[in-house]
């Protein structure tokens, strides 16, 4: 898939799902007034079921609108046999419910396996957050998979986000 299908398909998703208030409109202006809440951030492990290998990472929670939010990634893979790789994701997330604890999304992945040449895919994903909106540390479960060259490894990821500020 090239970059520029998965980007724009990720440009597409945001304006589709954003608000429809403008940002001018909102109190504050200017950037402040595209967040829809304070960025959270907060680690991950998971597992590469198809791959064998295990992965540590991180994640960014950008809320952009009432549900929605952009989830930048990264992790570090490491295989049984093989050389460490790496994946970063241009993640977005959908809340749903009432208490927002259950989530789906996708977004543009760019993995490289350990030895290999960096790849351009995409990702599908869903899960649940354990904690209420207002707690500060919020533990999660996800179901992720990435599709590159044919392939979609399943991997199951465990983490928590820490919200920054109120």
């Amino acid at each position: 898939m090239p970059v520029w299908r998965g980007t724009a398909a990720v440009v597409l998703l945001v304006l589709l799902l954003a608000p429809p208030s403008a940002a001018a409109q909102r109190r504050g202006g200017g950037l402040a007034g595209l967040f829809h809440g304070p960025i959270s951030i907060g680690p991950r492990v998971g597992r590469d079921f198809e791959n064998h290998a295990w992965s540590v990472g991180g994640q960014v929670s950008v809320p952009v609108g009432k549900n929605l939010e952009l989830r930048p990634s990264g992790d570090l893979f490491f295989p049984k046999d093989g050389d460490t790789g790496w994946q970063a994701n241009g993640d977005a997330a959908i809340h749903i419910g009432q208490g927002g604890g259950l989530f789906a999304g996708g977004g543009i992945a760019f993995a490289h396996p350990g030895g290999g040449e960096t790849e351009t895919g995409y990702n599908l994903f869903f899960g649940l957050s354990t904690a209420a909106p207002s707690e500060k540390l919020k533990p999660f479960a996800e179901f992720r998979w990435t599709f590159v060259n044919d392939t979609s490894p399943f991997r199951l990821v465990l983490g928590f986000s820490y919200r920054l500020g109120d």
